[in-house]
């Protein structure tokens, strides 16, 4: 019983940082300009095309796709890590990550995943700074950490969407390196008292 109560108090939240990559819808316009698009022109709504993700704890950043594995698995493996996971880092996923992919699920016939602390880090640089841009790559740079790669803009979401091998290697490297500097970016906040909200007693019973 002691030891069992030792390995419980050893306990830590299994912490997750992840970010996705969507595709931009497809409609039909009359123009480039203040245009409103119905229902009636969607021609492909945007979809999750790749994801990748980190535990706290692992070296290893993992990557799923629609263009290396399926669509099925790479939802099935999104599906897998989140309900695994006690806390949950991105920036802004709250309003973009989790709801994009809870579509996924609902789509593929999932349901939603357990219940984990969502730690949105936009929200969080929201809430306690005033930097110019809330931008990942804007604000990562300006504390002095690793910031994001440049991408070369649509052409390259356009050359992915054609399933181009060495646009999907550049587009693979962008999703990981994203969730690395975000994971970064989490350490400092937290290790600075920024982030509020996760006791891990709440996990090893330890309050």
């Amino acid at each position: 019983m002691l030891t069992q109560r030792l390995a419980d108090l050893a306990k830590k939240p299994k912490v997750l940082t992840w970010d996705i990559e969507t595709s931009p819808a497809i409609v039909y316009s009359w123009g480039l300009f203040g245009q409103d698009h119905s229902v009636s022109q969607i021609v492909e709504p945007s979809r999750v095309l790749c994801f990748a993700a980190k535990w706290l704890d692992k070296k290893q950043t993992e990557f799923y796709s629609e263009f290396h594995t399926s669509r099925e698995d790479m939802i099935e493996q999104a599906w897998r890590l989140l309900n695994e996971a006690d806390v949950v880092v991105s920036f802004n996923g709250i309003g973009f990550d989790t709801k994009h992919m809870n579509r996924e699920f609902l789509l593929a016939g999932l349901g939603p995943v357990s219940p984990f602390v969502d730690i949105d880090l936009l929200r969080i640089n929201r809430a306690n700074f005033k930097f110019l841009s809330n931008k990942l790559g804007y604000v990562t740079q300006a504390v002095g950490l690793p910031t994001k790669l440049e991408t070369g803009g649509m052409e390259l979401w356009k050359q992915v969407l054609a399933n181009d091998p060495a646009a999907w290697a550049k587009f693979k490297k962008y999703n990981v390196r994203d969730v690395i500097v975000t994971e970064k970016l989490y350490l400092l906040l937290a290790q600075g008292g920024w982030v509020k909200g996760v006791h891990a007693g709440l996990f090893n019973g330890n309050m």
